[in-house]
C-alpha cells in the first residue's frame, strides 16, 4: 500500500528520531525553567508586601528630624523593586519563550520528516454511489454537483500515475466545473499494490494495453450515461495514452486536451528524454529488477511485480533539489518563527508529495520505452493489442487544446504542445495552444494559472459542447 518516502532511508530516519528526542528534552527543560522562574518571581513579589507589613509598626513610631520621609522612601523602594522584577521577568521569560518556540519549530520539522504522511484522499466529499466504475487499476468518481445541466457532455479528468495520489488533478476538475462544465468526473489511479493480478479467469496486465482498455471502458460508460461523448482532459502522464484511446475510438471524445503531458518527446530537450535515450531501453529493465518488488500475499495485488515509487520520487527530488532545499528551509523558518499558515500549506504539499504510490512493472516499462525513448505516438505509432495508434490518425472532428509551462522540467513546453502541429487536417480554430510561465506543479495547482489559462480552456470546451435545447 502507499508508503512514506522516508522509509527508503531507515538509517537517516533513526538518526532523526534521536535528534527528535534531544529536542523534546530541550523543550521540556525550557518549560520547566520557565515554570521555576515564574514561581521564584511570585515568591519575590510576595516578599515586598510581607516586608511592608513587618515594618509597619516601626513606621508608626515617632521619627527624629530628617527621617520623617522614611515611609515615602520605603514606598519608593517597593515600587522600584516591583518594576525591576517586572523587567527582569519579562526579559528572561521572553528569551526562554523565543528559545522554546525555535526548538518547537525544529521539533515539528523533524516530526514532519519522520512521521508517516496522513492518508491522502479527495477533498471533495463523495459517497459510494458517486463511484461510477471501480476497475482493476482505476476508479471513476462523479463530482458533478448540479442536478440540472445545460451541457450534455461529461468532462472527465484523468489523473496521472506518477507516484502520488490522484488528487493532484482535483483543482483542475473543480475549476472547470465552476466555469460551467457541470458534469464532471475524475479518474483515480490506484496504487499498484491494489491492482489484482487476476481478473476473473484472465491474467490482468497493466501495461499500456491494460490502461487503454480501462480508459475505453470509462469513456464508453460516460457516453452511455448521457448519450454524448465526453470532454477528455489529461493531467500530465495520461496524455499519450488518452490520445491513443481517442484515436482508436474516436466516437468517445468530444474534445481532447492535455496539460504538462509528454506528448511529443522529441520536440524539445528534457531531462527524462535525454536520460532515457542516453541510457537506452534496457535501463528501465535494470531499474525494475534492482528496485522492484513483488506484492505480498496480504495485499489485493498479491504476486504482481511493481516498481518502488519511492525510488521514482527520489528522482524527482534530485531533479528539483535546489527548489526543494529552498522549500524546506522556508518551512523550517516558518515553523521557528510561528508562521503557521505558510507552514501548513507547505506541509500539506509535502505530505501529498511524500505519500508514495508504487507502479506496475509493465506500465513503467512501457512509459519509459514507448514515450521517452521511442516517442512512438508521434513516429511509427503505439501498439495497443493488435492495433496501432498514430498521431496522423487523430480524428479531425475532435477539437484539441494543450497547455505547457516554460519552467516545466518534467515535460518542457515543446513536448507538451508541439503535437498540435502534427495534425494538419484539423482546422486552426479547433486548436488551442497555450504556454504559460509555470513549473510542472503550477500547471495544476496555481490559482493564477487556473484563472488566466484554464478559463480560456473551459471557454474552448464549452464552445465545442453539446448544449441542452432551451425549447
Amino acid at each position: 500500500m502507499p508508503s512514506s518516502f522516508m522509509t527508503l532511508f531507515p538509517g537517516l530516519k533513526t538518526h532523526l528520531e534521536f535528534t527528535k528526542m534531544s529536542l523534546q528534552s530541550c523543550v521540556e527543560l525550557t518549560d520547566y525553567s520557565m515554570n521555576l522562574f515564574s514561581s521564584s518571581m511570585k515568591m519575590m513579589r510576595g516578599f515586598n508586601p510581607m516586608a511592608g507589613a513587618v515594618g509597619f509598626p516601626v513606621q508608626q513610631m515617632p521619627m527624629p528630624d530628617g527621617m520623617s520621609n522614611m515611609v515615602h522612601y520605603m514606598e519608593m523602594i517597593r515600587h522600584f523593586s516591583d518594576d525591576l522584577l517586572d523587567v527582569s521577568s519579562q526579559t528572561f521569560v521572553d528569551t526562554l519563550k523565543l528559545y522554546q518556540q525555535e526548538r518547537n519549530g525544529e521539533l515539528a520539522f523533524i516530526r514532519f520528516l519522520t512521521e508517516d504522511p496522513p492518508d491522502q484522499d479527495w477533498t471533495e466529499e463523495y459517497e459510494a454511489a458517486h463511484i461510477l466504475l471501480d476497475l482493476p487499476s482505476l476508479r471513476l468518481v462523479d463530482i458533478s454537483r448540479e442536478k440540472e445541466h445545460d451541457i450534455q457532455n461529461y468532462t472527465v479528468v484523468f489523473a496521472p500515475r506518477a507516484g502520488h495520489h490522484s488528487n493532484i488533478a482535483e483543482r483542475v476538475a473543480l475549476f472547470l466545473r465552476k466555469q460551467g462544465l457541470t458534469r464532471v468526473a475524475v479518474v483515480e489511479q490506484k496504487c499498484a499494490e491494489e491492482v489484482p493480478l487476476q481478473v476473473g479467469d484472465n491474467r490482468h496486465r497493466e501495461g499500456f494495453d491494460g490502461q487503454v482498455d480501462q480508459y475505453r471502458e470509462v469513456l464508453t460508460h460516460l457516453k452511455e450515461r448521457t448519450g454524448y461523448p465526453a470532454h477528455l482532459v489529461a493531467v500530465c502522464q495520461p496524455g499519450p495514452l488518452l490520445m491513443s484511446t481517442l484515436i482508436l475510438y474516436p466516437e468517445l471524445g468530444k474534445t481532447f486536451g492535455s496539460a504538462g503531458s509528454p506528448m511529443h518527446t522529441e520536440a524539445q530537450s528534457g531531462f527524462f528524454t535525454d536520460f532515457s535515450r542516453a541510457m537506452g531501453e534496457k535501463m528501465i529493465d535494470f531499474l525494475v529488477d534492482a528496485f522492484g518488488q513483488v506484492v505480498p500475499d496480504d495485499q489485493p495485488g498479491a504476486g504482481r511485480k511493481v516498481y518502488d515509487g519511492r525510488v521514482h520520487l527520489l528522482g524527482f527530488y534530485f531533479m528539483g533539489m535546489d527548489q526543494h532545499l529552498r522549500n524546506f528551509k522556508k518551512l523550517l523558518r516558518d515553523l521557528k518563527t510561528g508562521d503557521e499558515e505558510s507552514a501548513r500549506r507547505q506541509q500539506a504539499f509535502y505530505q501529498w508529495y511524500n505519500y508514495v504510490h508504487h507502479f506496475p512493472a509493465g506500465f513503467i516499462k512501457d512509459t519509459y520505452k514507448k514515450v521517452f525513448v521511442r516517442n512512438d505516438l508521434m513516429n511509427d505509432g503505439i501498439e495497443i493489442g493488435e492495433r496501432v495508434a498514430r498521431i496522423g490518425d487523430y480524428p479531425t472532428s475532435v477539437p484539441i487544446w494543450a497547455l505547457g509551462g516554460t519552467k516545466d522540467e518534467i515535460a518542457p513546453p515543446g513536448q507538451a504542445t508541439e503535437h498540435l502541429n502534427m495534425i494538419p487536417g484539423l482546422a486552426e480554430d479547433k486548436k488551442l495552444n497555450l504556454i504559460c510561465e509555470a513549473g510542472h506543479m503550477g500547471l495544476f495547482r496555481s490559482r493564477k494559472i487556473l484563472e488566466q489559462f484554464y478559463t480560456r480552456i473551459a471557454a474552448f470546451m464549452l464552445e465545442n459542447s453539446d448544449m441542452k435545447s432551451k425549447a
